[in-house]
């Protein structure tokens, strides 16, 4: 398995969040972890303003990953649709081989996602 892929998977599993934005350095999906957003590939991360605990304590968000696999699979599979149409407009060489490898990270980011929920 791709090491980027890993350490994504290592985040989710700790409980991170996989945001429906795109690092501003290497344009990979960003993860939020106790109030702080970061990037699994190049690893640019910004401390964020601490929003009140509603929710449920880290033990338990470990427990609820399989419950959040269904929405982080349709934030993928939106990542993917907005990047089709994207790829489909762009004439340079150089950005549709960024956007397909980004695409090629969200297809394993979605196979990651399939092994969770089977296990």
């Amino acid at each position: 398995m791709n090491e980027v892929i890993r350490r994504m998977a290592e985040s989710l599993r700790a409980g991170a969040t996989m945001l429906p934005d795109n690092c501003p350095v290497c344009n990979s999906p960003l993860f939020r972890l106790k109030n702080k957003t970061y990037c699994v590939k190049c690893g640019w991360s910004s401390a964020l303003t601490p929003a009140p605990t509603s929710g449920p304590p880290a033990s338990s968000q470990m427990n609820s990953l399989k419950a959040m696999i269904p929405q982080i699979t349709s934030t993928v599979l939106d990542r993917l649709k907005k990047l089709e149409v994207e790829v489909g407009k762009t004439p340079d060489p150089v950005k549709l081989a960024q956007l397909s490898e980004l695409m090629l990270t969200l297809l394993k980011i979605l196979e990651v996602l399939q092994c969770l929920g089977k296990s």
